[in-house]
């Protein structure tokens, strides 16, 4: 009788497995004695067996229906596979695997092994929204503390629900700032577009709640800064249980935030990158552009202005 292919699998930082033909990498990685966690017995129902492969895609069996089933539910980018599903025509295969001890468990299945399961860090190109009102640290420090949240939440009320108008996602208020992305749902030119929209009706918005409550009630106009960005960062959740909240990191978030920090020295309330900008199949007629110094970025940046001058120019550079 013919001895049956093998191949070689690298299981990274840990040891080079062998894998039979028709042999699933979870078989192999137990027969070679391999604690590898299967919590649903290799059926492709809880996910605990989840391998992240870094090269060889192309050598693994396509994802079967039961695979596909849990995949889209999980949301698993391409690389993430089951090794209880997945089996290996070729080589070289390189993969990590993601659940390792109790504690990888519970970050990514939740204590006692539910089958409910949170998004792993997969790379995106999202459109990137830095917001941060201006001038607000006199508004608070010269009324009453009831007031000063009040006001806040009015306007957080008003930004986020913009936001989530125009398909965004808010991924962190704190203090008078606000963060969110654009793009989880749709391609980078749509996301812009959103990211765009939101801006100009949280601007338009303000206006309005300046002019029928905020300065009526209280003798005072709030304006922001906002700045927009686009690139490729790194999504996963952060945190231990179930509150983990939904991260998005990388280089040109930190772009995206200086460009907001820079409307105050430009003197308009929204800047948008070049790379952003030029993703519109629509943009604005006549608008003024300009380079400037970001801090931490080796070239000066083109951005453009979207939003208005602020009313009050010699104070916009005070702190926010």
């Amino acid at each position: 009788m013919s001895k049956k292919k093998s191949f070689k699998v690298d299981l990274i930082n840990e040891r080079p497995l062998t894998v039979q033909k028709e042999q699933t990498i979870l078989d192999a990685s137990l027969d070679a004695g391999i604690p590898h966690y299967h919590v649903c017995g290799g059926r492709a129902r809880c996910s605990t067996c989840r391998v992240l492969v870094k090269d060889g895609t192309e050598f693994l069996s396509p994802r079967n229906e039961a695979e596909l089933t849990l995949a889209k539910k999980m949301g698993f980018p391409r690389g993430v596979r089951l090794a209880c599903q997945t089996q290996v025509s070729g080589g070289p295969v390189r993969l990590h695997r993601l659940v390792r001890d109790q504690i990888d468990l519970e970050l990514f299945v939740g204590p006692g092994g539910d089958e409910a399961t949170r998004s792993l860090g997969e790379e995106r190109k999202l459109a990137l929204f830095f917001l941060d009102i201006r001038n607000f640290t006199p508004f608070a420090e010269s009324h009453l503390p009831y007031d000063v949240i009040h006001i806040l939440n009015r306007f957080f009320t008003l930004v986020r629900k913009a936001v989530e108008q125009n398909k965004g996602r808010t991924i962190e208020v704190a203090g008078d700032s606000l963060y969110a992305v654009f793009g989880m749902d749709n391609g980078l030119p749509e996301a812009v577009r959103s990211a765009v929209g939101a801006g100009q009706s949280i601007l338009d918005q303000i206006e309005a709640l300046n002019d029928s409550y905020v300065e009526v009630y209280f003798g005072h106009r709030m304006a922001v800064g906002i700045g927009l960005h686009v690139g490729r960062v790194i999504v996963g959740h952060v945190g231990i249980g179930v509150d983990g909240a939904l991260s998005v990191i990388g280089y040109p978030v930190n772009v995206a935030a200086r460009l907001q920090a820079a409307t105050r020295q430009m003197n308009n309330s929204f800047l948008v990158s070049e790379a952003a900008f030029r993703l519109l199949a629509e943009p604005p007629e006549n608008v003024t552009y300009a380079e400037i110094d970001l801090k931490g970025v080796k070239k000066p940046v083109r951005v453009f202005l979207l939003g208005r001058p602020y009313k009050l120019a010699s104070r916009a550079g005070e702190e926010g």
